[in-house]
């Protein structure tokens, strides 16, 4: 089969490697079909984020069971199944105490990071975390899953209340999905991006009630026109942090969400004097199904929200598409496309 692999920064390409065997009773293997392209899979390949050698990329997937194991009762062969690619022990002490995000075997676990992921023909995964899809939903559309579950686990942080007002900070695909997720808890506001061209594709796709800005200060000015600070500040770049902070209300939330190095600084006593909360937030922690029922009842509209589609073979061009241009080495933001799939099979 096919395999996009990695070695090392700037230093990937479709192997053939063998398809991979079930050698468990819960096991299952899944013909891939759609995978979508995350920020995490560009910091890879940039460089920028840390991943094993010789690792399959990605993890936004979905596909068919093909096989299945002697214990497996619930899928069989011809199902169509979205994957939960967060993996979790269920029995270390991260796992028993409700963060099965950060179970302990997360070093040679994580899909597409630690071992090997979906950018390929096919997967071996276990039956708990693969999730039936109805018959309208496309395996396009079902590769945001995985992404929106993320976006929830960091909502399920926040004391939201409807009338919050927010700010996100970028619009790519991590900042629309957010802008969904909010508005079906009724909060509307702000998509902030520097490039002009992804704030036109931001205006065709957000939902109603929430504007785009090209610039903080604006987005500010029109949350909270009588002064300077909003509820909510989502920061989906990395690079903008704390620095905001004088912005939001006594009790307000800053969520991070961007992972990318940097230094950034607060002022404690602010942060106590007005009931401030820093959230930082990862991976998905028990919102896949919700996450699942969100784009297959279209309240977040994943069709809309994919501007290209590219076959496995064409993984240079679909990178290049979001600013990563592997042969001269760059990553840059990208202004021409929001999310990215690649199609296999």
């Amino acid at each position: 089969m096919q395999a996009l692999v990695y070695k090392s920064a700037w230093d990937v390409a479709l192997e053939e490697r063998p398809v991979p065997e079930i050698t468990q009773d819960h096991q299952v293997l899944v013909r891939i079909r759609a995978t979508g392209v995350c920020g995490t899979d560009l910091g890879i390949i940039s460089g920028k984020y840390h991943a094993v050698s010789s690792i399959i990329l990605g993890h936004e997937s979905a596909g068919e069971v093909i096989k299945i194991g002697s214990a497996v009762s619930t899928l069989q062969p011809g199902d169509r199944v979205v994957i939960d690619p967060t993996y979790y022990c269920g029995h270390c002490s991260m796992c028993r105490t409700g963060r099965q995000n950060h179970c302990t075997h997360k070093a040679v676990t994580e899909t597409g990071v630690s071992a090997d992921g979906t950018f390929t023909d096919y997967y071996i995964t276990e039956d708990r975390f693969l999730y039936k899809l109805k018959d309208h939903v496309t395996y396009e559309a079902a590769t945001l899953t995985e992404p929106l579950s993320c976006i929830l686990t960091g909502i399920n942080q926040i004391k939201l209340l409807p009338n919050f007002r927010a700010i996100i900070l970028g619009a790519g695909p991590i900042g629309i999905l957010y802008s969904y997720a909010l508005a079906s808890k009724g909060v509307a506001g702000s998509l902030v991006d520097i490039s002009s061209e992804r704030l036109a594709l931001a205006e065709r796709i957000a939902p109603e009630r929430w504007e785009v800005h090209g610039s903080f200060d604006s987005a500010v000015q029109a949350a909270n026109p009588d002064g300077h600070q909003v509820d909510l500040i989502v920061d989906t770049t990395g690079v903008v942090g704390t620095q905001v902070l004088s912005n939001l209300a006594h009790g307000g939330y800053l969520m991070l969400v961007g992972l990318r190095d940097g230094t950034s600084s607060f002022n404690p006593k602010e942060v106590v004097d007005r009931s401030l909360k820093i959230i930082g937030s990862i991976d998905s922690l028990g919102t896949f199904a919700t996450a699942l029922y969100m784009i297959e009842q279209n309240i977040v509209p994943a069709q809309k929200i994919i501007t290209h589609t590219f076959p496995l073979d064409q993984y240079q061009e679909a990178f290049h598409a979001l600013g990563c241009n592997i042969g001269e080495r760059t990553l840059n933001p990208s202004s021409q496309a929001i999310k990215v799939i690649l199609q296999s099979g």
